[in-house]
């Protein structure tokens, strides 16, 4: 055998023996099963790893869930507290509307008291719009015991006013034609100073002055601005000393022998809700004259 075959059987015997070294360690550890547990580590790793998942996501759902039942519960409690605020809304503005209305009432009543003639409480229900405004439609007629031409007067801000009278009744409602209408005509002095005299009619409309007529001339220097003008009684369905108006201008012309006044009514008729109809001793029945002292329509 030559010096080379030597060398190579050599290294042959040599790397024998680490193999036979591993293979033994080897058996030895299949044999001791150490490794077992590593595959059922790895499971559980990852098992446990998607059972947290699952949990979290299973939470969140079961979560997310829930609160859109509550939410949708909170929706439903809402809307019926809604439904209640408004509803105890709606009762307490009727309650104080109710206390205002007494309020007035009281109010009125509490200066009509005062007055020395019968008199029947209503309401002004309705307005005539076919009329440019000038009826005044109220809640009280025959049974209540109103007649055609009654004066019809109201308390405000403390004042008594002429509203106007009676032009029609119902069983239940009667129909008032105001002061300023055109074709109504009162009987009014001035309540102090000369006392000076005039016929009062309107001009058709609440904004517009009531003008005083067949005022003598010589007083025109003694007419004040501001000074009160009321009912004569005079012959006249209106009880006297009932006020109309004051003084807002006086206007002179030099071709007439009387003065015309202009009058600011006394009462404000865009607030006027209740009204008073007088019942005198005697029944005043229409005496049909269109240009009677008193009224005519």
């Amino acid at each position: 055998m030559s010096d080379q075959q030597h060398k190579v059987a050599g290294r042959g015997r040599r790397a024998v023996v680490p193999i036979l070294l591993a293979t033994s360690l080897l058996c030895i550890t299949i044999s001791t099963r150490s490794i077992e547990g590593i595959p059922e580590s790895i499971g559980l790793t990852i098992f446990g790893f998607f059972q947290r998942g699952f949990s979290v996501v299973g939470g969140f759902i079961a979560d997310t869930v829930s609160s859109i039942a509550e939410l949708r519960k909170l929706r439903i409690n809402y809307h019926e507290l809604s439904t209640k605020l408004e509803k105890y809304t709606n009762i307490e503005r009727g309650l104080a509307d109710l206390r205002e209305e007494n309020r007035r009432l009281k109010e009125q009543l509490g200066f009509s008291n005062d007055t020395t003639y019968q008199r029947i409480a209503a309401r002004i229900i309705a307005k005539d719009p076919d009329n440019l405004y000038s009826t005044l439609t109220i809640n009280k007629g025959i049974k209540e015991g109103i007649r055609k031409n009654m004066p019809v007067i109201a308390f405000q801000d403390g004042l008594e006013g002429l509203v106007g009278r009676v032009v029609e009744v119902g069983r239940g409602t009667s129909k008032i034609v105001p002061l300023y209408d055109m074709k109504s005509y009162i009987a009014a002095r001035l309540a102090s100073g000369t006392r000076t005299e005039g016929l009062v009619g309107g001009q058709g409309s609440p904004d517009e002055p009531l003008i005083m007529r067949f005022v003598k001339k010589r007083t025109k220097d003694e007419v004040l601005f501001g000074d009160i003008v009321v009912t004569t009684g005079y012959e006249s369905i209106y009880p006297s000393e009932i006020v109309i108006g004051r003084v807002k201008k006086v206007r002179v012309l030099e071709y007439q022998t009387s003065i015309d006044i202009e009058l600011d009514p006394i009462l404000d008729f865009s607030r006027i809700e209740y009204v008073f109809v007088v019942r005198l001793e005697e029944r005043i029945e229409d005496t049909g004259g269109s240009g009677s002292v008193g009224g005519s329509r």
